[in-house]
């Protein structure tokens, strides 16, 4: 079969799948509508009732031109010679005496430009400007025609033919979403740069979010309807700098009409509050995460299984847990049995949901929000299944078992606590992020241990804890001192006569350490002075240590007599 005939056959298709279409309504029984009568106007009014491209056209049905179109996208798809003609004769087999139809030329330069493989803008600005002829007010050609230019980077003729579209169609949202998104095109790589510091990126972040402000602008002055507050609120969430970009967006957020926000709108807000929580102080977090908390619950009165929402929820309201749960007085009371029962709300909700974007993040904070809610073993079990999980990450891995690791220490259950405990150390060390922290926590555990101990058992629960604040101070010297005052604080739970000189190495490594504050060096020469004087019985060694007593506390009168017998002189 010769390329002539395949063309021929293809016309045959396009020009029988009106026919088709029209028997479909019928198998449908849809009822006609009635022939209204004919209202004389002039060329005028005509030509700008053309230019509605909602309004139905008299001759053709929108199946018509449709399946019209498709018969050229066939056409054209296969690339052969000579379909142009073919395409021309569709097109002009769709206008009739009584009227035009620009569709089907819009509908076959978009053909011409993005189903012939080659991206004909030859014969697709021919087509364009076809459609413009029959219609001057007909604004989806201009809307290609923008795009056409867009692509082949000629921007200034772009803008001129997306504003020509929105001239011609001015109540017509999608004139201005296209514009919008030309002008918005590679702004997220933009401001990539601008948070990195490139000034010049900044400069460009802003003229360019003042222009789509303006392009909303227009719209909204054109169609009172337009939710103008909400898209440029969206503007401020993705090109925000500063928190100054993002209180301005959250103000914009609140001027919104409520039946204007969708579900994104509501993380939206809860992300550009979340810029605010770095520089606050305690009582200003605690506000800023029960704005966050009232922002997921207004979106889940309308979007109530959003999984978005109800993640950041659980999240959130699980951080303002840990930030209130070592406070003490009745207020912060409240607001931990409010966090800890919305954060298992959300989380429940969520898991209950099984929603495919369900995480490992989601589970391990499901299990914190169940501890926080006295549902120890539930949410041990929670943690344990999520370490299981093949995609689980590092930082979560560590944050699981830190979790199961303080909760069997909370429960008493040592035994399980110091094996957890391990495990969690030997896991952050493998990742390298062991921290000075990990190791004063574990150190903490055995000290709770040994208070709820006695005899020799209480003991040895101080000095593995006393032997990892030594780990801790050697492998971190930037937090070096304060392992050692924690060592010179256990050292008389261990060593109560000093005669074994436990505390003597710590106390030395401060009393020699530069960067020891005044009450550290206090603490670890009164502890030198006691043991060479005391116990050492050495007034030789002790002395020196005696004179830097006086030096931090002079008004101390027991060491003045002391180092009055010592020196011989009166001070």
């Amino acid at each position: 079969m010769n390329m002539r005939k395949i063309a021929i056959g293809l016309l045959a298709f396009a020009l029988v799948a009106p026919s088709i279409a029209s028997v479909s309504l019928k198998d449908k029984k849809e009822k006609k509508p009635k022939t209204e009568k004919k209202a004389k106007v002039d060329n005028k009014t005509k030509a700008n009732k053309a230019s509605s491209s909602n309004s139905p056209r008299k001759v053709q049905t929108i199946n018509d031109v449709e399946a019209a179109i498709l018969g050229i996208e066939k056409i054209v798809s296969h690339t052969l010679v000579e379909v142009e003609p073919i395409v021309q004769q569709i097109c002009e087999s769709q206008q009739t005496k009584k009227s035009v139809c620009p569709r089907i030329y819009v509908g076959a330069a978009n053909a011409f430009w993005l189903k012939s493989g080659v991206s004909d803008t030859t014969y697709a600005l021919k087509y364009i400007d076809k459609a413009i002829e029959l219609d001057p007010h007909y604004s989806p050609a201009y809307m290609l025609k923008g795009d056409i230019y867009k692509w082949a980077d000629d921007t200034t003729v772009a803008v001129n033919y997306y504003k020509k579209a929105i001239e011609m169609a001015p109540n017509d949202f999608r004139t201005y979403r296209k514009y919008a998104s030309f002008v918005e095109a590679g702004l997220d790589k933009v401001t990539a740069r601008a948070y990195a510091g490139d000034t010049e990126a900044q400069e460009e972040v802003r003229r360019r979010r003042a222009k789509l402000e303006n392009i909303y602008a227009m719209a909204k002055e054109a169609n009172p309807t337009y939710p103008y507050n909400r898209n440029c609120a969206r503007l401020y969430d993705k090109y925000g700098l500063t928190t100054n970009d993002f209180q301005k967006g959250l103000q914009l957020y609140d001027e919104a009409q409520e039946d204007s926000l969708e579900a994104g709108d509501y993380s939206s807000k809860i992300r550009m509050l979340y810029a605010f929580l770095e520089k606050a102080n305690g009582n200003k977090k605690l506000e800023i995460y029960t704005q966050m908390m009232n922002t997921c619950d207004s979106g889940l009165v309308r979007y109530p299984a959003d999984y978005y929402i109800l993640s950041n929820g659980s999240r959130f309201t699980n951080e303002a847990y840990d930030l209130v749960k070592k406070q003490q007085g009745d207020a912060f009371y409240e607001d931990k049995k409010l966090f800890a029962s919305r954060a298992l709300e959300y989380s429940e909700t969520l898991i209950a949901s099984k929603d495919t974007l369900i995480t490992d993040l989601d589970y391990l904070n499901y299990g914190k929000a169940l501890i926080n809610n006295n549902k120890l073993n539930q949410g041990i079990d929670v943690l344990k299944e999520l370490l299981k999980s093949p995609t689980i990450k590092d930082d979560q891995v560590a944050s699981a078992m830190g979790v199961i690791s303080n909760t069997y220490k909370d429960m008493g259950e040592y035994d399980k606590a110091e094996t957890a405990y391990q495990e969690y150390i030997n896991t952050v060390e493998s990742n390298g992020k062991l921290n000075y922290f990990h190791l004063q926590n574990y150190a903490v555990m055995y000290k709770d241990k040994a208070e709820e101990c006695v005899g020799m058992e209480q003991v040895a629960a101080y000095k593995k804890a006393f032997d990892i604040y030594g780990q801790a101070a050697e492998r971190f010297p930037d937090y070096a001192d304060y392992g050692y005052v924690n060592q010179l604080q256990l050292s008389p739970l261990i060593d109560p006569d000093q005669e074994a000189g436990i505390g003597l190495q710590p106390a030395l490594q401060l009393y020699n350490s530069v960067s020891a504050n005044a009450a550290m060096q206090l603490m670890a020469t009164r502890y030198l002075v006691g043991y060479y004087f005391n116990v050492k019985k050495s007034k030789e060694l002790a002395r020196k240590y005696f004179m830097r007593w006086h030096e931090l506390d002079p008004d101390n009168e027991t060491v003045k007599r002391n180092i009055a017998i010592l020196y011989k002189v009166k001070l």
